[in-house]
């Protein structure tokens, strides 16, 4: 991936490494997830596991038709993804000390079209996290309530995530009091600004 000159050629290289996993991988790798996510709350597990299986199966998904229907572009893709890359190779190599990396091979690569394609965050929209706060989206902006704390997990994907750290609590509520505030503004705006 490294060597990628344009998103169109990173998504057909990560196409084609993805080609290796079938719909089985798939499933094992979220089987996977809901054993190691069955001791969590339920509400909070159930609001989790239907945003890791978007993770998974959307992003799969997308990332088949788009590299099938040609969705790539000319642009050159982020230059972070030669650090990831490298975080990639030295997490797998980790992993493999203990077991099998290939799946944890998926999930980066899965990562990679999200992140460096898409340009969206690893973790979708609505993705919850301990304490009620989600992964949002405000404006075009991703905001993520935990993006600062990257540094505490090795071989994260938040240094690479288009998602900045939000400003204010993420809670779902948040996003019609967000939505409240900008109409005032901007009828205080219109009233400041009127000229008729």
């Amino acid at each position: 991936m490294q060597g990628a000159k344009t998103k169109d050629e990173l998504l057909h290289i990560i196409a084609d490494e993805v080609a290796a996993f079938d719909l089985h991988d798939l499933e094992q790798m979220n089987a996977r997830f809901e054993r190691k996510a069955a001791h969590l709350p339920e509400g909070y597990r159930d609001r989790l596991l239907a945003s890791v299986r978007e993770e998974i199966f959307a992003a799969h998904h997308r990332l088949v038709l788009l590299s099938r229907n040609g969705g790539g572009s000319d642009e050159p893709p982020d230059p972070a993804l030669g650090a990831y890359c490298s975080m990639v190779a030295e997490a797998c190599a980790a992993k493999a000390r203990e077991k099998d990396p290939k799946y944890l091979y998926l999930k980066y690569l899965l990562s990679a079209f999200t992140i460096f394609i898409l340009e969206e965050p690893a973790h979708p929209v609505g993705t919850p996290f301990p304490g009620g706060q989600i992964v949002d989206e405000w404006e075009g902006t991703y905001l993520c309530p935990v993006r600062d704390k990257a540094d505490d997990v090795p071989f994260a994907l938040c240094p690479f995530c288009p998602a900045v750290q939000s400003d204010e609590p993420t809670y779902p509520e948040m996003r019609a009091r967000r939505e409240e505030r900008r109409r005032r503004e901007n009828l205080a705006n219109y009233w400041t600004n009127y000229k008729g």
